[in-house]
C-alpha cells in the first residue's frame, strides 16, 4: 500500500520577507539587525511584564518541587509569551526555558526548564522573578538535546549534567563567586563590563530579529513576529550575547568582522532545511530542525512564527580557524573551492 508523505515543513514563507541591515559592534560581539514586514497578528503580553503586573505567577509544581518543570499560572485572558533561554530566579533554585512557550488565557500549564543553579535545593520566595537571557553556547547545546528528545520521545527536555556543566565553565570564566553555580551571579558580578555591551549595542528601529557573531563567527539567530516584542527585550537579550563575548575575548580571541552578506546567506540556508513540527505545553507547534551546521527551533502559532532561534551545531561549534562555513545555496551545492564569503563559525 502506497504511504502518504507528509508536506515538507520548512522555515522560507516565515523568513522570505527578511533582510539583513549594516552590522554594528562592540569590541568582539557583531550584531546584524534583521529587518522585514511581520505578520503581527497575535496579541500577547511578555512574561517578564507578566508577572510584573501580577498576570502570570511561576511556582515549583509542587511542595517538593521538579527539576525538570514550573507551573506557570496565567490569571489574564491574553496569551502570554515565555522565551527560549530566558532565566527564571527564586523559589528552590533558578531555571531557565527549554524552549518557547506560549501560555493560554486563564490556564495552568507546566512548562519544561532547566536548572542554572546547582548548589541550591531550598525556597528563597514562594514565586520566580524574571531573570536575563541565557548566554548563546548554553541555548546551542539546550536546543540540540531538546530537540532530539522533542523528536524521539515527546518531551522538550534537556541534558541537565551539560547545562550544569555550561554554567560552571561560564562561573569559572568570569572568575565570580557563586557558592550555588548560579548563572545570576555571573550577570550579577559583572554587571558593569555586561553594560558596556548593552550601552555600545542599543536596538535599531524596526528590526524585529538579529543575528550574532562573536569574533566574527555565527553565534546565535533570534526572530520574532514584530519589532515590539525585540525592542522590548533588547537589553536582557544582549546580556546573553555579551556574556559569551567576554568569555571568548578574555580567552584572548581576536576580534573578526562579520557581514550582512554573511547573516543574508545564514537565513537563506534556514529556508532550505526541512523542520519537524513537535507538540508544545502551550498554544502552536514546536518547530525543530538540525543539519550539519545548524540547530535551532520555531514556535509557530496560526501561522505565525512568533520566535525562530538557530545556533552553530556541535559539530561547528567549536573555534576552528579553517571553518567551515555556510555559504548561499548556488554556491553550497558545488562542491568546488569553498567561496569567500562564507559564514565561519
Amino acid at each position: 500500500m502506497t504511504q502518504t508523505r507528509q508536506p515538507t515543513r520548512t522555515l522560507k514563507p516565515f523568513i522570505e520577507t527578511i533582510s539583513a541591515g549594516n552590522p554594528f559592534g562592540h569590541r568582539n560581539l557583531t550584531l546584524v539587525p534583521l529587518g522585514g514586514e511581520g505578520p503581527g497578528r497575535l496579541e500577547y503580553v511578555l512574561a517578564a511584564d507578566a508577572i510584573a503586573a501580577g498576570q502570570l505567577t511561576v511556582t515549583e509544581v509542587s511542595e517538593g518541587g521538579s527539576v525538570p518543570e514550573l507551573l506557570a499560572s496565567n490569571a489574564g485572558e491574553r496569551l502570554i509569551l515565555l522565551l527560549d533561554g530566558e532565566e527564571l530566579v527564586g523559589a528552590k533554585q533558578n531555571r531557565i526555558l527549554n524552549t518557547t512557550v506560549l501560555l493560554p488565557a486563564r490556564s495552568k500549564t507546566k512548562i519544561p526548564v532547566s536548572c542554572v543553579e546547582q548548589g541550591r535545593w531550598h525556597h528563597t520566595s514562594a514565586a520566580f522573578a524574571a531573570g536575563s537571557y541565557s548566554p548563546a553556547m548554553l541555548r546551542a547545546r539546550k536546543s540540540r538535546d531538546v530537540g532530539r528528545n522533542l523528536r524521539t520521545e515527546g518531551q522538550a527536555r534537556s541534558d541537565q549534567g551539560a547545562v550544569w556543566d555550561a554554567v560552571a565553565a561560564n562561573v569559572e570564566a568570569a572568575a565570580v563567586p557563586s557558592p550555588t553555580m548560579a548563572m545570576h551571579d555571573v550577570v550579577e558580578h559583572r554587571r558593569e563590563s555586561i553594560g558596556s555591551y548593552v550601552e555600545a549595542l542599543s536596538y535599531r528601529a524596526g528590526s524585529r530579529g538579529v543575528v550574532v557573531a562573536i569574533n566574527g563567527r555565527f553565534a546565535a539567530l533570534d526572530l520574532f513576529d514584530r519589532p515590539a516584542t525585540l525592542e522590548r527585550i533588547w537589553p536582557r537579550l544582549v546580556t546573553g550575547y555579551a556574556l559569551d563575548a567576554m568569555v571568548r575575548r578574555e580567552a584572548g580571541e581576536k576580534s573578526i568582522q562579520f557581514s550582512a552578506k554573511g547573516a543574508s546567506a545564514l537565513l537563506e540556508h534556514l529556508g532550505e532545511i526541512d523542520c519537524v513540527p513537535c507538540p508544545t505545553v502551550g498554544v502552536g507547534q514546536d518547530w525543530r530542525f538540525e543539519a550539519e551546521d545548524v540547530v535551532g527551533q520555531a514556535l509557530v502559532a496560526e501561522d505565525v512564527c512568533v520566535h525562530l532561534c538557530a545556533f552553530p551545531n556541535d559539530r561547528t561549534d567549536r573555534d576552528r580557524a579553517d571553518g567551515p562555513g555556510i555559504a548561499p545555496p548556488s554556491r553550497r551545492r558545488s562542491r568546488r573551492n569553498p567561496p569567500d564569503d562564507q559564514i565561519v563559525y
